[in-house]
């Protein structure tokens, strides 16, 4: 079935409360993010405070789900394990984890990607990159609620937007007429395209702020708010087609095909800009 033209989330309860939750919980994050970048504060912390504060961040959209699992209606009715909420939340995690310790590179390497946090627990991977750059560890945890956020919110949106044109969510019955289907569809695919790079280029244009140039930077911020946002935006072109098929119409995608799914994801991207790099190769 459709969704309502109305209907910004899931019809099913369990979902429709992580896409909720996420969403009330991101402005807390952003404000501790804005706050420890903007104050400097950062530039006094020690590893274990970076981890302490990345863990404080990107922690609790699993662990106030998993506190209230019991307790709440719309969660107890699933096992955790099968919850949307614990899926939506390792797929991320895997889709970052990949992301961090091997795109990361690319980052440094095509964008000129620059960190300058004071820390000794870095780790990426071994042969990947040639700059050798150093990615902080904390940024494992703090990029999973970069990444929570990010999706939900273009999730949510493109359930409008499907709702707006008549087309049903994956693995529902499409009943919009099929003389304008392949329109609407591609009306939905540029849409996608755009939140995916407004969404790119957002995170890029507070990130390469000069305010926190001190420890974070690009090389060349205008090349890379142009064309480096749409070497970003392949992340969610993959990832957002894919996550919109977890727990699809009301039914259960086993998390062993949830864990495949995003490490597919995470070779998919690899590939990508892998292509990309080829050629245009670096932007700076």
């Amino acid at each position: 079935m459709s969704q309502a033209p109305s209907s910004w989330f899931s019809a099913d309860p369990g979902k429709a409360w992580t896409e909720r939750f996420i969403l009330l919980y991101s402005p807390i994050w952003i404000a501790l993010v804005g706050w420890a970048l903007l104050s400097r504060a950062v530039l006094a912390w020690d590893d274990l405070t970076f981890m302490g504060f990345g863990l404080l961040v990107g922690a609790p959209p699993v662990l106030v789900p998993a506190l209230l699992h019991r307790r709440h209606p719309a969660l107890r009715a699933t096992p955790w394990y099968d919850s949307y909420w614990f899926k939506f939340n390792a797929w991320i995690f895997l889709f970052v984890f990949v992301g961090t310790y091997f795109l990361t590179h690319y980052f440094f390497d095509v964008l000129g990607m620059r960190y300058a946090f004071p820390t000794q627990w870095n780790g990426g991977a071994a042969l990947v990159g040639r700059s050798r750059g150093e990615i902080p560890l904390f940024m494992y945890p703090l990029t999973q609620a970069y990444f929570v956020t990010y999706h939900v919110v273009m999730l949510v949106c493109i359930r409008r937007v499907r709702g707006l044109l008549g087309l049903a969510e994956p693995g529902a019955e499409d009943m919009s007429p099929r003389s304008t289907r392949f329109v609407r569809r591609l009306a939905l695919a540029c849409v996608v395209v755009g939140l995916a790079y407004a969404v790119s280029f957002a995170e890029t244009w507070f990130m390469a702020s000069d305010a926190i140039s001190e420890y974070f930077r690009y090389a060349d911020k205008a090349r890379m708010l142009k064309y480096g946002s749409l070497f970003y935006a392949c992340y969610f072109l993959v990832s957002l087609p894919l996550l919109e098929r977890l727990d699809p119409a009301g039914k259960r995608t086993p998390l062993g095909q949830a864990v495949l799914s995003s490490l597919a994801a995470g070779m998919l991207v690899f590939f990508i800009l892998d292509l990309l790099t080829w050629v245009i190769g670096p932007i700076v």
